[in-house]
């Protein structure tokens, strides 16, 4: 209770009052504001001083850069040591222990309570969400103690600095032996990739959704190559694509000094099965144990565009240093913006390109390739390899269609239709399909017949026919109506 309340008298104005003799200032305290950082920097040397720790002790901000600081996450730490201890050799930065210290009396009570701030998802790499389980604390507050194996300590403290201003928010303040700089950031080096290597162990087999919401994790994971109706040579198109993640093609990439990413771009009309084959490449590329983006464009107006999103995700591959498959809808609205232009072509082509060493692939699709910038869309190396997804013009794949979404109701009588479909796009048959069985329940029968399939068909072509002919749904032009009672004048 006592460390409350000296705690509180830090957040206001600290420490002692100073006076002038003057009568000018008879009567007037004033008080000098101390920050935080200062009062654990003073502690830090005292306490340096009362632990008896060899060398002038060097104090200073530990390095962030938007890293969590893993020299105080007890779980990084302990399995530090561990592998430590496990090699023969002592490399810079090997830590042989380390320990909490108590907060001393006169830190006035920062950092006195070992308080973790928030969860963290398994792999330590985003904050916990309420469906998130094997869960772990983030990293606490608190005073370290390290023993170096090389013979040397180090002291650390992780705090929150509540200072108005931009600079509020945890900081680590770490004070080392004047000289070793150079092991100490080894150690942060080593920790960190420690941490990486726990996110890459978590991550393998993911699917994040990225900018939409985190059912649709379940539906990729649900399609399967049985619900892609498509001809062999479009698939063995798509598929060699994956060859970007064979070890020989990454290491061609690297002598080349190639970023290694690959971008595919799947064109042709709506409903021809673009988005259905993304979603069944991306239950594959989880099953076999890599890490799958799904970018969604965010509604107009909500903070990142539709390029940071994406953008974010070819970023986040190249952090995971995993096989990455990066899936977007509708390629032209990530790229559209003008005054995005420069960093699109730099981050495609160019010297912003992420290189992932593990290799990643971005298979886009779009219906409209025609509004996508040449300079994207032609220029080799921005867009890789364009894919043409179009309508059904084979009979073969047309019989494949009406089996597959016909199932049990299909006879082979319903072939007789294919040449009437032939030229429509796949999701044509899906729905001639679903509204020739609701035909044929409304005509009380159970049995789907070709006639169904016919009238299901005529139906949806009249329906799309009509819809093309806006001026049937034009307003009557204002001279043409009558008056509030119908007559005319």
């Amino acid at each position: 209770m006592e460390s409350l309340e000296n705690l509180r008298s830090i957040d206001r104005e600290l420490l002692s009052p100073f006076e002038k003799d003057t009568p000018l200032y008879a009567g007037i305290t004033r008080h000098m504001r101390v920050l935080r950082r200062e009062v654990v920097a003073q502690a830090l040397h005292q306490l340096w001083q009362e632990l008896e720790l060899a060398g002038e002790p060097l104090i200073f901000d530990t390095p962030g850069q938007g890293r969590i600081y893993t020299e105080h996450h007890p779980l990084l730490l302990d399995q530090f040591v561990a592998s430590g201890r496990r090699q023969k050799q002592v490399a810079r930065g090997a830590l042989e222990r380390w320990e909490r210290l108590e907060a001393p009396a006169y830190a006035y009570g920062i950092a006195a309570t070992d308080d973790v701030g928030n969860l963290l998802s398994a792999d330590m790499l985003s904050t916990a969400e309420v469906a998130d389980r094997n869960v772990i604390p983030s990293v606490p507050y608190g005073w370290r103690k390290y023993t170096f194996k090389r013979g040397w300590n180090a002291l650390s403290v992780h705090f929150y600095d509540a200072e108005d201003g931009e600079q509020s928010g945890p900081i680590a303040l770490s004070a080392i032996p004047s000289g070793n700089q150079d092991e100490w950031l080894a150690f942060l080096e080593a920790l960190d990739e420690l941490r990486k290597r726990i996110a890459r162990r978590q991550r393998r087999g993911r699917i994040e959704i990225i900018g939409g919401r985190d059912e649709l994790v379940d539906v990729i994971k649900k399609t399967t190559f049985d619900d892609v109706v498509l001809p062999a040579e479009t698939l063995a198109q798509v598929a060699a694509q994956r060859r970007i993640f064979d070890p020989v093609m990454l290491n061609r990439y690297a002598s080349l000094r190639v970023p290694r990413l690959r971008k595919v771009l799947l064109i042709g009309p709506p409903g021809t099965g673009k988005t259905t084959l993304l979603k069944a490449e991306g239950a594959r590329h989880a099953k076999q144990g890599g890490l799958v983006f799904y970018v969604c464009a965010p509604p107009k107006h909500r903070g990142a565009s539709s390029w940071q999103q994406l953008s974010y995700a070819l970023r986040g591959a190249v952090e995971s240093h995993l096989p990455t498959l990066v899936l977007v809808e509708d390629f032209e609205m990530f790229v559209s913006d003008p005054q995005e232009l420069q960093l699109v072509l730099n981050t495609l082509d160019g010297v912003a390109t992420p290189d992932n060493p593990a290799g990643t692939l971005l298979l886009a699709t779009s219906n409209d390739p025609e509004h996508i910038d040449p300079r994207i869309r032609d220029r080799p190396g921005r867009v890789d390899m364009l894919i043409e997804i179009g309508p059904v013009e084979d009979a073969e794949i047309a019989l494949r269609f009406l089996k597959h979404f016909l199932g049990t109701a299909f006879h082979e009588e319903h072939a007789e239709l294919i040449p009437q479909l032939l030229g429509q796009p796949g999701s044509h048959f899906r729905e001639v399909c679903i509204a020739g069985a609701m035909h044929a329940l409304e005509m009380d029968r159970s049995a789907v017949l070709t006639e169904d399939l016919l009238w299901a068909h005529e139906t949806i072509l009249n329906g799309r026919a009509l819809a093309a002919e806006p001026e049937r749904f034009m307003p009557t032009a204002a001279r043409k109506r009558g008056s509030f009672f119908g007559k005319r004048k």
